[in-house]
């Protein structure tokens, strides 16, 4: 699809969001929308990202192409693109070469302009990790050609089983909302939140981000140890697509998961000791400051 076409298209569903204020309001609506966003999120974060990406567990080939059509229909196109730009993302993060890098190419470029803009980004080349070992997989190569296919029919579907207020509660706001929740993590969480290891990048955990991203905002755990199939490494850390993986290999659907070692848990342990143990100035131990008087000062 031509370049131009997709940023038209790409506007047109943003702007779309706006007809929720034409539509009557309902609370059932609200729940449409979470169901939205966040089974598409759980799409997006188990099969784009922790699987395609990082391998973090092996999963079973039917369950692996229903979830990767769920999170085709995000529209954020296709499974090799989405996952072997972020494989990029992590080889040169918050440097140049980074696709999204705040630090780098700035906030809007950084959370919308290089996936919408940049032709740069628009192909991969073969020998790119995920290209390279999942572009034969036949069902995968389908959604990644004609990725305009699962959101187009989710909207129609919509459309027709319940007019334009399902329309837009369930595929308008909720594709805006989780099309910012996801370009959030490349920005928002290179900016703001807390910092568990000290990574050669600028990575943050946030809750905030975690909650709409389906535990993907626990960032700097996940730069730390990327191969993990939890971002949340602690139990009080919200990670649904951890939990959903949990689930799943209970029934035998996923299996080989790749765990946190000991040694990451060590890792945090002492840089959090380091860290209390660092003397903190107060204003107390500041040294006094030297006030000079303006009639005590050298003339002009």
């Amino acid at each position: 699809m031509p370049n131009a076409v997709q940023i038209v298209i790409f506007w047109l569903v943003q702007l779309s969001a706006l007809l929720m204020f034409a539509v009557r309001f309902r609370w059932a609506f609200v729940a449409l929308w979470a169901v939205s966003h966040f089974s598409r999120a759980l799409g997006l974060t188990l099969i784009f990202h922790r699987y395609l990406a990082h391998r973090a567990f092996q999963m079973n080939r039917v369950a692996r192409f229903i979830w990767a059509l769920i999170a085709t229909a995000a529209m954020q196109k296709g499974p090799l693109w989405w996952a072997g730009h972020h494989v990029s993302h992590h080889r040169y993060a918050d440097r140049e070469g980074d696709p999204h890098s705040p630090w780098v190419s700035g906030f809007y470029y950084a959370h919308i302009g290089w996936f919408l803009n940049d032709t740069r980004h628009d192909h991969l080349p073969a020998s790119n990790p995920v290209v390279r070992d999942f572009s034969k997989q036949r069902e995968l190569a389908w959604l990644e050609r004609f990725f305009v296919v699962p959101p187009l029919l989710l909207a129609m579907a919509l459309f027709l089983a319940g007019g334009l207020p399902w329309l837009v509660w369930g595929f308008c706001v909720p594709t805006v909302t989780l099309a910012h929740s996801t370009f959030a993590i490349n920005t928002v969480n290179h900016m703001f939140g807390s910092r568990r290891f000290e990574t050669h990048d600028a990575s943050r955990n946030n809750l905030f981000t975690a909650v709409f991203a389906v535990g993907e905002g626990w960032h700097n755990n996940h730069h730390r140890y990327q191969r993990a199939a939890r971002n949340g490494f602690y139990w009080w850390e919200f990670d649904p697509t951890w939990y959903v993986i949990r689930a799943m290999a209970a029934v035998g659907l996923v299996w080989g998961i790749q765990s946190v070692p000991t040694r990451i848990y060590e890792e945090a342990r002492v840089v959090k000791a380091a860290r209390a143990a660092k003397p903190v100035s107060s204003v107390v131990d500041a040294a006094p400051l030297t006030l000079e008087l303006a009639q005590d000062a050298e003339p002009l």
